[in-house]
């Protein structure tokens, strides 16, 4: 249908293997299937009659239309009034009438549109909609953004000022509802030129709310985040405050807050960004989704607020109110935070602020690392960073993934450890190589919105094995793609010469895994060396180089076209690493970031600590089914029961301020989605039950499990 759609939009089609329909979004590469009883016809139809906003809709030949999985849904009348909220069990009838139905699916923003009667049936893996019409309306929205504008400053501080006040122009609206990500926008572009330009129709809302700080960029790097989300305007000022009709913030305090560790400017910016979105998120229950959210039932046991007065005030007024609040009263419910960036404060990288405030980062201004090491000195520092860890030595008869005979590191920057963060995952942004962080460039940011949309709803996986004594991790062929209704091209090669390697390189891959040897030459291949740093046009969007000392080499790759992948600085034992490439492949097939899967190998895998993400750590190759990837915490208990604890992993498409609710029967509590978002007793059926829904990964006494072996194995799993 309608073949002349844009390409960069949605599309909805009849199944070509399924009975039922399709809906492909070829820029986030990801698809969602629709079931019906018999094959059916598709057609174009008017996207005015959905509630909200949708990019593409069909009419659907059928009067039932089954979930493939469970998705929380919303049922709602012509004017937007929610008549029901479908949980697990549920079955409902409503009589004739105008409903659209809002499916919440990680994937695309999915709507049913139905004139007539309608009921909804809810088992433990699917929900199942029968309309009296005999047709159903499928409308599509993509959770793809767009930036609308570029803004060009100079260096300048006071135009930078001006840049970063332009970010809060993406709000969809200025009410609490902002807190929703799909309700932010992605900020405009900011690049370097000679002189300030700001389109027109690239202004601030009108929030009434200002942000002061001195004229220098160490002051106005670490606010755009929060600019971005008041809509606030940033002005020079003597000390750094918050201005909002005539009521002030101090925002150089030395308070104390537990959420925001530390004292002083950084800290007083980041209490006021975690504590607002936490609020209004609570805040918003009053209206479009008036859920059992835990975070409002953990305020209101501290705090005398009137959300339902609250809702209704000007954002002003609410910031006003929600920063008399004492940061104790709200530190229980307090998410961990997503991302915290350490961005030098030169102009070079004031191209990055949009995407981290998109992303609603804790943006902070360090010192630099120290000038350039000879390699001895680098190969000290590495080896002191990991020293009373994981460090890997090179005993006699140890296999590690290099060829080199000296032990000395050839990653060619400084290496350094930023300082901590108490958030899930943190980036640098800057010269060196941050060791225990990320390490972001403005253009791989840049690359995020201008990767071409495929024609083809298969994600295309590569793996390479270049040394056949390292053939047992060759199974992670076998491990990408087993998800169900998504389509995967898996390829596997060995001993690519550096000719192939190149054409493999340089062609439309969405992610490969190397296995093999990284050496100061290049990646090494059976005729010797592909250098990636002389490499034109990368084709492949994501990768990991399970190898020694890959850095550069995954630097390369970026640098010329990739868009992130996973590398090492180090030298890596085979064994450690196989047991780490298995574990990447299981953790990206489920949906989980680059960033969040080093953060857990971190955690589980003996040398974890010796992987890096080059480039946009967000980016991930497939989605994932729940919408937020979540870690569990097994605890074992006696009497055939055990406790449950869901650990979230936020997403670009469910960043901060997404709910999530677990999957088991009988809950119908929601959560923000990241870090610690609940814990729950149940029996060992029950979590067998939940377990087998989903392959996700599964902590106990330290050790990383997978849900889905524990059910293969259900007699260890009770007798434990």
């Amino acid at each position: 249908m309608n073949d002349d759609l844009d390409a960069t939009r949605p599309r909805i089609r009849a199944h070509p293997d399924q009975s039922g329909i399709r809906v492909f979004d070829p820029i986030q590469d990801t698809q969602i299937t629709l079931l019906t009883p018999a094959p059916v016809d598709v057609s174009p139809c008017d996207t005015d009659r959905f509630y909200f906003p949708v990019d593409v809709a069909a009419t659907v030949g059928t009067d039932v239309v089954e979930t493939p999985y469970f998705v929380d849904t919303w049922i709602r009348n012509a004017t937007g009034d929610t008549v029901a909220e479908v949980e697990i069990g549920d079955s409902v009838s409503l009589p004739a009438g105008r409903y659209n139905v809002e499916l919440s699916t990680s994937k695309v923003k999915l709507y049913l549109s139905v004139e007539g009667s309608l009921e909804a049936d809810v088992g433990d893996s699917s929900v199942r909609f029968r309309a009296g019409s005999g047709t159903v309306h499928v409308g599509a929205r993509s959770y793809h953004e767009q930036p609308a504008a570029t803004v060009t400053t100079t260096a300048d501080p006071g135009d930078v000022m001006h840049a970063v006040s332009t970010i809060g122009s993406a709000l969809k609206t200025t009410s609490c509802e902002r807190s929703f990500p799909t309700l932010r926008g992605h900020p405009p572009l900011i690049e370097q030129g000679s002189e300030l330009s700001i389109p027109d129709g690239v202004e601030p809302p009108e929030t009434g709310v200002t942000v002061e700080v001195p004229p220098r960029l160490e002051y106005i790097y670490p606010v755009a985040p929060l600019a971005y989300y008041l809509g606030a305007t940033v002005r020079p000022g003597r000390v750094p405050r918050l201005v909002a009709d005539g009521w002030t913030y101090p925002l150089d305090g030395e308070r104390h807050c537990s959420f925001t560790p530390g004292t002083g400017f950084e800290s007083s910016v980041t209490r006021v960004l975690k504590q607002s979105l936490l609020l209004d998120c609570v805040t918003r229950t009053e209206g479009y989704y008036e859920v059992d959210l835990a975070e409002r039932s953990q305020v209101e046991a501290n705090v005398d607020l009137d959300f339902a007065d609250l809702y209704d005030r000007p954002l002003a007024e609410q910031l006003r109110t929600y920063m008399d609040v004492p940061a104790s009263a709200v530190a229980d419910a307090m998410p961990t935070w997503k991302l915290t960036a350490d961005v030098r404060p030169n102009p070079e990288y004031v191209g990055t602020l949009p995407f981290l405030a998109n992303e609603l980062a804790v943006v902070r201004c360090p010192a630099s690392p120290q000038a350039g090491r000879t390699d001895d000195e680098v190969a000290e520092q590495v080896q002191s960073i990991f020293r009373g860890t994981d460090a890997v030595t090179r005993g006699e008869g140890t296999f590690v993934r290099s060829t080199r005979s000296s032990s000395s590191s050839s990653v060619s920057e400084t290496v350094f450890r930023p300082a901590d963060a108490d958030s899930i995952e943190q980036t640098y942004v800057g010269e060196g190589i941050p060791v225990g962080a990320s390490k972001m460039t403005v253009e791989s940011f840049r690359r995020r919105l201008t990767y071409e949309p495929t024609t083809e709803p298969r994600i295309r996986v590569a793996v390479v094995c270049n040394d056949e004594r390292m053939a047992d991790e060759s199974a992670v062929s076998d491990i990408y793609g087993t998800r169900d209704w998504i389509e995967f091209d898996i390829s596997f090669h060995e001993e690519l010469e550096s000719e192939e390697m190149r054409t493999l390189l340089q062609s439309d891959v969405d992610f490969l895994h190397y296995i093999g040897h990284v050496d100061r030459e290049g990646i090494r291949c059976p005729d010797g060396y592909l250098d990636t740093q002389e490499l034109t046009d990368v084709g492949v969007k994501a990768f990991v180089l399970n190898a020694c000392d890959s850095y550069d080499q995954g630097y390369g790759l970026v640098e010329n076209g990739a868009m992130a992948g996973i590398a090492t600085v180090t030298d890596i034992v085979n064994e450690a690493a196989t047991s780490v490439g298995r574990t990447v492949a299981r953790l990206l097939n489920q949906g989980f970031s680059l960033a969040a899967t080093v953060e857990i190998i971190k955690d589980y895998e003996q040398i974890g600590h010796h992987y890096i993400v080059v480039g946009d750590s967000s980016m991930s190759i497939v989605k994932n089914e729940s919408g937020t990837p979540y870690r569990i915490e097994l605890d074992d208990r006696r009497d055939e029961r055990c406790g449950l604890e869901l650990y979230g992993y936020p997403r670009l498409d469910a960043g901060l301020g997404t709910m999530f609710r677990p999957y088991l029967e009988g809950y119908s509590r929601h959560h923000l989605n990241s870090g610690t978002m609940c814990s729950v007793d149940v029996s060992t059926d029950e979590a067998l039950d939940f377990f087998s829904k989903q392959d996700v990964p599964l902590t106990r006494d330290g050790e990383l499990l997978w849900s889905y072996d524990l059910t293969a194995e259900q007699n260890d799993f009770e007798s434990a």
